[in-house]
């Protein structure tokens, strides 16, 4: 069921509708408003796109109170697909209806650092070097560029709308035209900005333009990435086209095949197409072509401009009748529209045979029920978003339908009689009730009455208590509201011979059918007749009787069926009743359709009559006219004569507003009948809004209005005077410029100069010759330059004339931005202004602008002056890497000159040598800024030194750099080498270092190599420490006796062994001085050694031994032993030190070659630091330190250095506190209260120093 809504019942609508994307960082969560109105207050609630209900979801998702959902920051490891990356529909009802929003994308981004990259590209001379931001992929769509840098802090914004080298493209590419060698002398730096968190991130590097000045022409290669660009309708647009050629090429632009030139909303500027305020028709295929004198390359670019989308659902509310149609028409802004579907509360509809889509954008229900009222939406759907428009349907004037009915009876006197009906519709219809075609008789017995059920059903009622035969017949109840009646009858029979109930006279009308009932109870009944006048009916083919005794008389003649009419009931007891009813024949007027036509048609200025002829009718007749509806009442040119049985109307002078429908309407007592007929007076054309001439600037929109009216509507045309004068006009066509609307304008976008002239405006509706007015359109020319940019190189102090030509109506003036002497020439339409000037220096080479004006507009075109000279010398020479034989120089370019640098001249030399002197320097040339010094001498001083040319000249010398060449292995042998016996175990070694040139460093000491000669065995190698002097002497002991050895010797460096010497030979004596024993260390204390030794008993004639010692540091000492037991105390010895101690043996042959020494170390160490607690002692504005508490270590503490200073500062106190060993406390004074101090104290004795460092503070005075 259906109920009626009340009227002040309203469905719901968006108030607050979510975006189609709603971005957000997991760092700061985001609320997703949604709220919408009606009465009731609609429920909000949300729905996924597949209509899932959506829910809560503990710390991710929320929904509040006012319909919102709240998403709160959250963690990496927390992120959900289903929450954080779904799209959602904000969904609301009430009793009328249900909509939904367009879809919502939701995405929560997870915050990672991210690293922005810039590298170095290739670009040559005079063309457009490409720099790109690179960032990764995952954060790429958040990312903007807003501006650049250069390595000298000047930040780069884009400039090409004013003329500039920089461009900035919306994926942050940076375009500098007319590359120089000055762009390649700096670093650029990119600057990205995060769209959702707004911080900005810097380029970890600087990238750099490496330029290159290719020897040879170069034909045009395309280097693009993006052949495809998007815009948003409003923008302004730049569409890119980046080529390398030599010569530096030219750039032109197309668009569907026509050339493109710049306008006051498109600019041209090299390789850069700009569209100011971009609109959706801008869209289409552009082309590039890129040429030079080599050869010619071209490219294709797709600009989609897209505008947003935008809904509208007219009419908003809409009322219909049941029955009747409904359309609902969707109105659709934006670009592109891909999809459109309609929805009924939150429901797709499905078409059928009575909803239908005329379109996709227009709704059509054939035949409105009462379901169909409810919320409508029209959805409109593109890859980008979504968009919805809502309207309201609801059910106005229904017609009223029969709910509840009775059923036929049959009853006996005396019972009890009840009869219901319930109808609905809308305004709720009335209920009234019939008996065989009459009132229900009013009787104490009867009772009536009606009320509304809760569903907005009428319900009426009859009850007869004591039912009567007479109360028998055919019951009607019958709806009626302001949309149209229904009925329902039934029969009630009740038992008894017939009655017929009183029938009032009728009056028909003649040509019409009457049905005539006859008002019978009783029941049963047999038979019912009819008789007129007496005569049993029928008589004629026109009078018929139907089976239920009615009568029925068609097209009624008078006076053939005017009279008494008699019904006769009869029941099977041949018990009979009669009634009887006068019928009266009515004649209605007749019209003559002869002198009355449907439609009559004149020409303004007419006389017009219009007849009403009556041929028929019962007088007397009154006639009348009316026009459009309203009476037509006497007034100038319009006048009524009436007569007995016609009228006639006359206008004279008719205009268009004459036209309309005109009606006759004729009454008399039995009818009133009218006939209408069109009046269609025609109008010729007449102006309402009159072309005149008109002025407009290049460039700019025109539109020149041309309305004319009449009936028909005038068609209006215009054409064009293609000749100087106003002779031969042709018909004007749309195209994507010109167009002719259907009010008669004509708009002409972006006028340009040929679009000068005589133009006609024609208005023709059929009716005389038409209107035209000749006009002529008036193109003014504002300045222009042919071209916006030039370069003009010139040698320093030389002269130069810079050259502008501009075009425009004059008179034209110029101005240049730089002040020197300027001299014009004026042709036609036309000026050319020389700028001169004289000795040109290098603060002349600039960017200079001519600016040319007059009263329509200015122009301006910028020339690139260019003073060339010789380079000034490179800068930053700096050593990268050294070797022993290279070394790796880098340099920075500095001023070229204004002309390509060709090559880079490296000139060294020894440090003693002459750059004067060509014998003593060495040149070579290189085209890179690094380069690698080869064939130099190991530990060698060199200077370098680097100069610059370029076509012009030579630069002068850099600065010097001085670089010493690296170590390498000795490249020689040492030299004079000497073996002899020195005993029968020992030989005596004699050498001298390696040739200084081929010693490649500082030698750090020699290998001694040894072996029986002739033997297999390995060289046995002994080192030998470097010596402050020339002659080396070494011995080799513990040999064999009388036997010969070969000896060898190798210097070493830093780097490594040279080659060996060759071998020498010597053999050991037969006899000799005794061998030096082998010592080792027994014990220690803390001030001796013992040493014990064996006596070898081959030395017979030994006399004496001598024992070597020394501690580190210290100088050799020697101690004689008059001792045989072969055991020693060294006593008076440090304590805590590492001694080195050997023994030599002599007799009579002399002394033996020593052995290699031994170390020993006597007890005891350096001081061992206490704990602060047991150190010291704390006061208000002193320290108590106990001495006592430091440890010896095992050697007596000599003294103590006591230092302090206040917390946090660097610099300790200057005094420094010297303390002896026996020193028991120490007092640090003059302290401030409750501060904080640093004390750093040093403890000494023979084994070593012991450093430690305190903090601690004084006591606060309230503390005491």
């Amino acid at each position: 069921l259906y109920a009626f809504l009340a009227p002040d019942q309203l469905g719901p609508r968006f108030v607050h509708e979510p975006s189609s994307l709603v971005e957000f960082d997991n760092n700061t969560g985001t609320v997703v408003q949604c709220s919408a109105r009606g009465n009731p207050s609609p429920r909000i609630t949300w729905n996924f796109q597949d209509g899932r209900q959506v829910r809560d979801v503990p710390g991710l998702r929320h929904f509040r109170s006012d319909g919102s959902i709240f998403f709160p920051s959250f963690r990496s490891e927390d992120y959900k697909q289903e929450v954080h990356d779904a799209t959602y529909r904000c969904v609301a009802s009430n009793v009328v209806g249900t909509i939904r929003s367009k879809d919502v994308q939701v995405k929560g981004v997870i915050q990672r650092q991210f690293k922005v990259q810039v590298h170095d590209e290739f670009v040559s001379m005079g063309n457009v070097a490409v720099l790109r931001c690179h960032v990764p992929s995952f954060v790429r769509e958040y990312i903007s560029v807003p501006y650049w840098e250069r390595e000298d802090g000047v930040t780069i914004t884009s400039s090409v709308l004013q003329g500039g080298r920089y461009g900035i493209l919306p994926n942050g590419d940076l375009h500098i035209r007319n590359v120089t060698m000055k762009d390649g002398l700096t670093g650029y730096r990119c600057h990205v900005r995060h769209r959702l968190t707004s911080d900005v991130t810097s380029s970890t590097d600087m990238g750099r333009l490496i330029i290159n000045d290719p020897r040879g022409p170069l034909p045009p290669q395309i280097r693009d990435q993006y052949q495809r660009v998007h815009a948003e309708q409003g923008q302004n647009v730049e569409l890119a086209c980046v080529a390398q050629a030599t010569p530096a090429p030219t750039y032109r632009w197309y668009k569907d095949k026509y050339l493109l030139s710049s306008t006051s909303r498109l600019l041209i500027m090299g390789n850069f197409l700009l569209i100011k305020q971009v609109e959706v028709t801008d869209s289409g295929e552009y082309f590039c072509v890129v040429n030079n004198s080599v050869g010619e390359k071209s490219l294709q670019k797709t600009l989609v401009v897209t505008a947003p989308l935008s809904v509208e659902v007219q009419p908003e509310t809409l009322v219909a009748d049941v029955g009747k149609s409904a359309i609902f028409n969707c109105t659709v802004a934006g670009y592109p529209v891909l999809n459109v579907q309609w929805e009924k509360d939150k429901h797709p509809i499905t078409e059928n045979s009575r909803v239908r889509l005329m379109s996709r954008e227009v709704l059509y229900i054939t035949t409105v029920k009462r379901e169909d009222q409810g919320m409508y939406q029209c959805f409109v759907y593109n890859n980008r978003e979504s968009a919805q428009g809502t309207a309201e349907l609801k059910i106005g004037e229904v017609a009223p339908s029969m709910m509840v009915t009775f059923p036929e009876r049959n009853l006996k006197p005396g019972m009890v009689l009840s009869l219901s009906c319930s109808a609905s519709g809308n305004p709720l219809p009335e209920i009234t009730w019939k008996l065989d075609g009459f009132p229900v008789p009013e009787s104490s017995r009867l009772r009536k009455g009606d009320y509304v059920t809760s569903h907005g059903h009428v319900v009426s009622y009859v009850n007869i208590s004591d039912i009567r035969v007479e109360d028998g017949g055919e019951y009607t109840c019958k709806a009626t509201n302001a949309v149209e009646s229904v009925s329902y009858t039934g029969k009630i029979n009740v038992y008894g011979p017939p009655v017929i109930r009183p029938m009032g006279n009728i009056s028909v009308l003649a040509g019409d059918t009457k049905t005539l009932r006859c008002p019978v109870s009783g029941y049963p009944i047999k038979s019912i007749s009819w008789e007129r006048d007496g005569s049993p009916l029928p008589l004629t083919h026109r009078q018929k009787i139907e089976p239920n005794g009615m009568l029925i008389l068609t097209k009624i003649e008078r006076p053939a069926d005017e009279g008494e009419y008699t019904c006769i009931a009869k029941s099977p007891e041949d018990l009979t009743a009669s009634g009887r009813v006068y019928v009266t024949i009515r004649v209605a007027p007749l019209i003559d359709e002869e002198f009355f036509p449907e439609i009559k048609t004149v020409s303004q200025g007419m006389r017009v009559k219009l007849v009403c002829v009556i041929v028929k009718g019962d007088a007397p007749i009154t006639i009348r006219w009316t026009k459009d509806g309203a009476p037509i009442v006497r007034e100038h040119g319009r006048r009524v004569q009436n007569l007995e049985d016609s009228s006639l109307l006359i206008l004279k002078n008719v205009t268009y507003s004459d036209s309309g429908n005109y009606t006759c309407l004729a009454s008399n007592i039995a009818a009133t009948v009218s006939r209408t007929t069109a009046l269609v007076v025609n109008v010729p054309p007449q102006w309402v809004k009159e072309p005149s001439n008109t002025d407009v600037v290049r460039g700019y929109r025109i539109s020149m209005d041309c309305v004319a009216d009449g009936y028909p509507k005038p068609r209006i045309i215009w054409k064009k005077s293609y000749g100087k004068k106003p002779v031969e006009f042709r018909n004007i066509g749309s195209s994507y410029r010109i167009r002719v609307y259907g009010n008669g304008s004509l708009f002409i976008h972006e006028t340009e100069d040929n679009d000068s002239g005589y133009y006609m405006c024609h208005a023709n509706n059929g009716i005389g010759g038409g209107l035209s007015k000749v006009v002529f359109l008036n193109v003014h020319a504002p300045p222009k330059f042919e071209t916006k940019f030039g370069s003009q190189a010139v040698g320093k102090q030389e002269d130069v004339t810079l050259s502008c030509d501009a075009r425009g109506e004059l008179p034209l003036n110029v101005r240049w931005e730089k002040e020197y002497t300027v001299e014009e020439d004026v042709g036609e339409g036309m000026i050319t202004s020389r700028l001169i000037i004289s000795s040109t220096d290098r603060q002349d080479s600039a960017l200079y602008t001519c600016i040319v004006s007059n009263q329509y507009g200015s122009d301006e075109t910028n020339i690139q002056l260019v003073v060339q000279e010789p380079p000034s010398p490179p800068t930053n020479l700096v050593v990268s890497d050294v070797t022993s034989r290279t070394v790796q120089l880098s340099w920075k370019p500095s001023y070229n000159g204004n002309s390509a640098i060709l090559k880079y001249i490296v000139e060294y030399k020894n440090v003693s040598g002459s750059w004067d002197k060509q014998d003593s320097h060495f040149v070579f040339s290189t085209p890179h800024i690094s380069v690698t010094v080869r064939r130099l001498h190991p530990v060698s001083s060199y200077h370098f030194r680097i100069l610059a040319e370029n076509l012009i000249g030579r630069s002068q010398p850099s600065e010097i750099v001085e670089c010493r060449t690296a170590e390498e292995v000795p490249g020689g042998p040492p030299l004079n080498v000497h073996a002899e016996a020195t005993g029968s175990q020992s030989l005596k070694v004699t050498w001298t270092p390696p040739k200084p040139e081929l010693q490649h460093g500082v030698i750090q000491g020699y290998y001694l190599g040894y072996k029986k000669t002739n033997s297999e065995e390995p060289f046995q190698y002994k080192s030998v420490e470097k010596a402050s002097h020339d002659q080396y002497t070494s011995y080799l002991t513990n040999l064999k006796r009388n036997t010969k050895y070969a000896v060898l010797v190798q210097a070493f460096n830093n780097v490594g062994a040279g080659p060996m010497s060759d071998a020498v030979h010597a053999v050991t004596l037969e006899a000799a001085p005794p061998t030096s024993p082998v010592i080792a260390v027994t014990s220690t204390s803390s001030s001796t050694i013992t040493i014990q030794w064996k006596v070898d008993t081959n030395d017979v004639t030994l006399k004496d031994y001598v024992l070597h010692y020394k501690h580190d540091g210290g100088d050799w000492k020697k101690e004689s032993l008059k001792t045989n037991t072969g055991r020693y105390t060294l006593k008076g010895l440090k304590c805590g030190t590492r001694y080195r101690l050997f023994m030599t043996a002599s007799n009579s042959l002399g002394t033996g070659e020593p052995r290699d020494p031994i170390t020993a170390r006597t007890k005891g160490g350096a001081p061992v630091s206490p704990q602060k607690e047991a150190f010291i002692i704390p006061n208000t504005t002193f320290f108590t330190l106990n001495m006592d508490a430091w440890q010896s270590g095992g050697c007596p503490v000599q003294n103590f250095t006591v230092q302090y200073r206040t917390a946090f500062l660097r610099r300790w106190n200057t005094d420094t506190v010297p303390v002896t060993g026996l020193q028991k406390h120490l007092v640090i004074s003059h302290l401030a209260p409750d501060r904080e101090y640093n004390l750093l104290v040093s403890a000494h004795n023979e084994a070593g120093t012991t450093e430690a460092e305190y903090t601690l503070k004084t006591l606060n005075l309230s503390l005491m």
